[in-house]
């Protein structure tokens, strides 16, 4: 059914000149252009124009809103055409918009596909360009970033890793280095004999791998799901004590190990002060104070990253005073090294220590004092020496959380850590002096008047 609508008189028509000149009044003006069509000028000024029709038999109002007669007249008559075949222009401008907004979304997915065939595209060509890397440069890479931030800037891993692991792997693509060629490594470790070493490897590279893993260089870790038991085995917790005799058998048999002054100063210095190896190698001259008797061991030299003050006891005081004679006084280094302006090697008294403990010698090492320093209790190292100490320490009665804050240790509760701030300064002193006179009572013979340890309120 058609719309009907009155014909349109020349005298209905408006000019533009009278849409124009049209003024708002105190209540809505209607001006009407005939066939449906009106301009409403509301008294605030609004001119909206509006086209009345029927279709069907049912009755619509289309605002058109503002704009100029010939405008508006153009719209109008697009409607017409649509009414004179039966079609409401209001749906049908729906369905048109309805049909852009299906185009546009359609558009919008064909872009978003095309986008993400673009970016798999870029990441496949990424992880192969990824997996063409070679072990060895992002190994390299490794230890710039991240393993160089250790306290020995990554030196000992990097040793290991050149001894060991990159003969094999560096000019391996890393994508390509499978679970069977690490194990193959640790494999090769552990016939040997050196099943600790194995683990400390396998502990460096899950670190790499997982390193690789965070930046998509690896599609997977070749060590997961792989353990310490499948590679060295567990390592047992060692519990060497050196004891009376054997310091005294050590102390004998000093001259025939061959020994560097120095190396021998070390040892007695980690037992008396109960340092680790790697606190005292690291040691400075400006670290240690002959007047107040004291060796403060930097945070940055400590495991623990907590800077821990030794309070020297008379013995340990002799031997820094012989040490400092020995390497000079215009060094910066307690321990300096020939070859380098920087200390010795972390690893230099262990070597040194277990070389003459051996039955052969290693290849470019040392044949001189070959076990010599073989004792009843069996093979030691330089921690054993600090474990000795705080033993020691214990059996002159010196209460274990004294014995503790002497070895610098972290009080593994919480609470404890936060409210028990007391440090023992007193303590210690008396401890470590105690100790001292010990140690110089089983290597010289001295007698000494040794007084019941108290504690201190």
């Amino acid at each position: 059914m058609t719309t009907k609508r009155r014909p349109s008189t020349k005298r209905d028509l408006l000019t533009v000149k009278q849409v124009e000149n049209a003024k708002p009044q105190e209540k809505d003006v209607i001006l009407n252009d005939g066939g449906g069509l009106n301009l409403r000028i509301t008294p605030a000024g609004a001119r909206i124009w509006r086209f009345r029709y029927t279709l069907s038999g049912k009755a619509y109002t289309y605002t058109i809103g503002e704009g100029g007669l010939r405008e508006v007249r153009d719209r109008v008559a697009a409607m017409r055409k649509l009414l004179d075949q039966n079609i409401e222009p209001m749906a049908h401008e729906q369905a048109e918009r309805d049909k852009a907004e299906q185009e546009r979304q359609e558009v919008e997915r064909q872009r978003q596909e095309a986008e993400r065939a673009r970016l798999a595209k870029i990441e496949a060509e990424r992880i192969e360009r990824e997996s063409r890397r070679m072990f060895g440069d992002t190994v390299n890479q490794w230890h710039e970033l991240a393993l160089s931030k250790r306290k020995d800037k990554g030196k000992e891993t990097m040793r290991i890793f050149t001894k060991d692991v990159l003969p094999r792997l560096a000019h391996k693509e890393l994508g390509s280095v499978t679970k069977a060629d690490l194990l193959a490594i640790f494999d090769r470790v552990t016939a040997r004999g050196a099943h600790v070493l194995a683990n400390h490897i396998f502990g460096d590279l899950r670190q790499f791998f997982n390193w690789c893993d965070a930046r998509e260089l690896v599609s997977k870790h070749p060590l997961r799901g792989i353990t310490k038991k499948d590679v060295g085995g567990a390592q047992p917790e060692r519990e060497r004590v050196l004891s009376a005799d054997e310091l005294r058998t050590l102390k004998a048999k000093m001259p025939d190990a061959h020994f560097e002054r120095q190396t021998e100063l070390a040892i007695w210095l980690m037992l008396s002060t109960l340092a680790r190896v790697g606190e005292l190698t690291q040691a400075k001259w400006e670290h240690i104070d002959f007047n107040a008797g004291t060796w403060t061991i930097p945070a940055g030299n400590a495991k623990n990253a907590r800077e821990h003050v030794v309070f020297l006891s008379d013995f340990a005081m002799r031997h820094f005073e012989d040490l400092r004679s020995v390497n000079g006084w215009q060094d910066v280094w307690c321990f300096p090294s020939e070859r380098t302006n920087e200390h010795l090697c972390l690893r230099s008294f262990s070597k040194q220590i277990k070389d003459r403990q051996r039955d052969t010698a290693l290849s470019n090492r040392t044949m001189r004092g070959l076990g010599v320093l073989k004792l009843p209790g069996g093979d030691w190292t330089p921690h054993d020496l600090r474990r000795t100490g705080a033993t020691m320490m214990g059996e002159l009665g010196i209460s274990s959380d004294v014995i503790e804050r002497c070895l610098n240790h972290v009080e593994a509760s919480k609470l404890k850590r936060t409210y028990q701030r007391h440090e023992l300064k007193a303590e210690r002193v008396q401890a470590w002096a105690r100790l001292g006179e010990r140690i110089d009572e089983l290597l010289n013979g001295t007698e000494r008047k040794v007084l019941p340890f108290k504690r201190v309120a």
